[in-house]
């Protein structure tokens, strides 16, 4: 047996740093789902790594591994995938659900027969700002107005702090129900963000910035880190601050402060796809996190392998069944 159950020691994220893994496949993210309750298994050799979740509800069971296996090559992708489904298959798992990080992965799935699902679990497309660069250039991608706003910002009263503290946590909870009953968007439980901070904070893993206009806070950031890369992970603002866009210079300081601290990239944590219409659901934030520059990055997607067909099969007709109803409904 080569994979491993609970939560994986302090060197696992070096291997995963050598692999290029995404943060959703670290220490700190096993552990924070570990405190939601979820089984974790992980494994891993000098070409690969996967660290997967045991999902289960009242159609069936399935691994998942989010931005997951990651892999050298197409052929280690494989010995991952199969290392992935002697777990799932002892977890009497219907089906493995994968996000495969590996250079030409989709070639090893199609020759795995493994189905892309209807649609993706995390962002299949994202951008990524190479920090390895002068601040000169990095500034110049920026939109002029977003250039002119973080120019400005400390002549037009702003300051910008980060925190490891959980003080900041009720008014980000505060903000984000205000963006979600102005725009209609479903964020997190709070008992989610609640558990996620409790866990990452201490490590280091997921940080709050903050922006304050003439010493009022105004906007709220949570990222999370891993030795190369801040992801831009959650963000509100205050309803009555909108017109002083505090987002924007608050976005350049995670940006540049990222570059200052050594960070080699800033991961915007997902965008709509390229030349998606104005009516796609992600079109808005899409092109605000655009308007600073970077490469666009397209991920595998989401997929699955089944093991147990016949229940795998009726699991996919009972979900399709659900979005139908879901759609409907709207």
């Amino acid at each position: 047996m080569i994979w491993k159950t609970g939560t994986p020691s302090n060197e696992w994220d070096k291997r995963q740093a050598e692999l290029s893994a995404h943060f959703l496949q670290s220490r700190a993210w096993a552990l924070f789902q570990a405190a939601l309750g979820k089984q974790i298994f992980f494994a891993a050799d000098k070409h690969w790594s996967w660290m997967a979740l045991l999902e289960k509800n009242r159609f069936g069971s399935y691994l998942y591994t989010p931005n997951g296996p990651t892999a050298s090559s197409p052929q280690s992708l494989k010995r991952a995938i199969a290392a992935l489904v002697e777990c799932a298959k002892t977890q009497s798992a219907d089906f493995v659900r994968i996000e495969p990080m590996a250079p030409h992965a989709k070639k090893a799935l199609k020759e795995l027969r493994a189905k892309h699902t209807h649609k993706d679990i995390q962002p299949k497309h994202t951008l990524i700002k190479d920090l390895d660069r002068p601040y000169d250039e990095l500034y110049a991608e920026m939109a002029s107005t977003n250039r002119r706003l973080y120019r400005q910002a400390a002549k037009n009263g702003f300051t910008f702090e980060s925190s490891y503290d959980q003080q900041y946590l009720a008014p980000f909870l505060e903000m984000i129900h205000e963006v979600a009953k102005r725009t209609g968007i479903q964020p997190h439980p709070d008992t989610y963000f609640r558990q996620m901070t409790e866990v990452l904070l201490p490590l280091k893993a997921a940080r709050f910035f903050v922006a304050r206009h003439n010493g009022t806070l105004v906007s709220i950031s949570i990222v999370f880190e891993n030795a190369t890369t801040r992801y831009y992970a959650h963000a509100a603002s205050a309803g009555f601050a909108r017109k002083l866009q505090p987002s924007v210079p608050l976005v350049g300081h995670l940006i540049f402060n990222a570059q200052e601290e050594g960070k080699h990239y800033f991961d915007y944590n997902g965008v709509a796809p390229p030349g998606s219409p104005k009516t796609h659901k992600w079109a808005g934030f899409s092109q605000f996190k655009r308007s600073f520059g970077g490469r666009e990055v397209e991920f595998s997607g989401t997929w699955e392998i089944p093991i147990k067909h016949v229940r795998y099969h009726t699991y996919r007709l009972l979900g399709h069944a659900r979005d139908a109803r879901r759609k409907l409904s709207r």
